[in-house]
């Protein structure tokens, strides 16, 4: 009994955290901009090309996100209460793992797109800014409950 609340503890922080992470994207950006939008001497073809490129990932992942909230719920569902099955738990959070590495490689795509149209001098600024954890950590602001 002991373990089965300290397994439903850690999952419960586990979603939670998850979704306390996300947090706001545009909270420092201006009319939305991403940190790439920042690169210096962009031309205005080369911010149409990113930006073009942007909406296309975004409908790319999208879906992903969405699914990946969906498989999170059930998670949290499946994860509390007197009979939980550990074997529906870990399949769970099989198929979360397997979104977020979807997603990742998708990011990790997009960024090389990017990379392509820039520069040699705006891709050593944009792999120095754009795109790191420490970069999103301080663009977000907590979340907030009202």
């Amino acid at each position: 009994m002991k373990t089965r609340s300290i397994i439903i503890i850690a999952l419960m922080i586990f979603v939670s955290g998850s979704i306390f992470a996300q947090g706001n994207p545009n909270a420092n950006n201006k009319k939305g901009d991403r940190p790439f939008m920042n690169i210096p001497d962009l031309t205005e073809d080369q911010k149409d090309q990113i930006k073009e490129m942007r909406i296309m990932h975004m409908k790319e992942v999208m879906p992903l996100k969405n699914e990946l909230n969906e498989k999170e719920a059930h998670l949290q569902t499946i994860s509390v209460g007197d009979n939980v099955d550990l074997n529906n738990v870990y399949a769970a959070i099989d198929g979360i793992s397997e979104i977020r590495v979807n997603m990742a490689k998708k990011r990790a795509a997009f960024r090389q797109e990017i990379r392509k149209v820039l520069t040699e001098d705006q891709r050593v600024f944009f792999d120095m800014h754009a795109g790191h954890k420490k970069n999103k950590h301080m663009m977000h602001k907590p979340h907030q409950r009202g």
